[in-house]
């Protein structure tokens, strides 16, 4: 099928699909370019393939659609031109909590979001848990900063006390981190089960949750006092690797 209307009624909702509120009550989000759809198939979690002319699909099992230049350039939210798009449905987040999990309290940069889930993937983390105030996990920019990842790691929002209380009374250790009141990274064994606590990039972890947390940590730095959020996860993920 071909699509050459911008009034379409697919295309709008396909357009609408730019905001986190239409992407949270649909359940579905898009993703563009060769590797992200790939990443996402490869997780079964594509519902349609949008394809701009003259591209074939390489996913023949997965129902798709051709758009017009204007068209596929209107639903595509990246400056580069494309020539294949994915509507992938968000996954349903297990209830039962993991073994290494990352916490992430009032995370606002998309950049910073999508490198913290592309390093847990990568260190073996199976769960990121984001308060509800956090930049949304199927923003644009998270979603290319993930190079994919998003697909590969449990992921979900929700309130991050009832989680660390949660994790705590399952025997899952919950370490923070703050400059104050702080125990050093490198006299911190490596432990598992564990969750660790990142907090917003100007303030930090908010002091009400670090009061729930089992243990607070600081990673020890020559000059600057803290890192970027995105940095000292990796560092984390690092030391607490599997």
């Amino acid at each position: 099928m071909f699509i050459d209307s911008l009034s379409n009624s697919q295309v709008k909702y396909w357009v609408s699909l730019q905001q986190a509120k239409n992407r949270q009550e649909s359940g579905q989000f898009l993703v563009e370019g060769d590797h992200l759809v790939q990443e996402a198939f490869k997780a079964q979690a594509v519902d349609l393939i949008l394809l701009s002319e003259g591209k074939d699909n390489p996913y023949p099992e997965i129902r798709s659609l051709v758009l017009s230049e204007k068209v596929f350039n209107k639903v595509s939210q990246i400056q580069s031109q494309g020539s294949i798009m994915a509507i992938c449905h968000i996954k349903q987040p297990k209830s039962k909590l993991g073994k290494r999990i990352i916490l992430c309290d009032r995370i606002q940069d998309p950049g910073n979001l999508g490198t913290i889930i592309r390093t847990a993937t990568a260190f073996g983390f199976d769960q990121i848990i984001c308060s509800k105030d956090c930049v949304d996990f199927t923003n644009e920019k998270v979603i290319r900063s993930t190079q994919g990842a998003l697909f590969h790691i449990d992921l979900s929002q929700r309130d991050l006390l009832e989680t660390i209380d949660g994790a705590k009374k399952s025997g899952i250790k919950v370490i923070g981190t703050s400059l104050n009141e702080s125990v050093v990274l490198t006299d911190v064994l490596p432990t598992s089960p564990i969750a660790i606590v990142l907090g917003n990039e100007g303030s930090g972890v908010s002091s009400e949750i670090l009061k729930h947390c089992d243990q607070n940590i600081l990673i020890e730095s020559s000059s600057f006092e803290s890192l970027n959020v995105a940095v000292a996860c990796g560092i984390l993920c690092y030391h607490f690797r599997k």
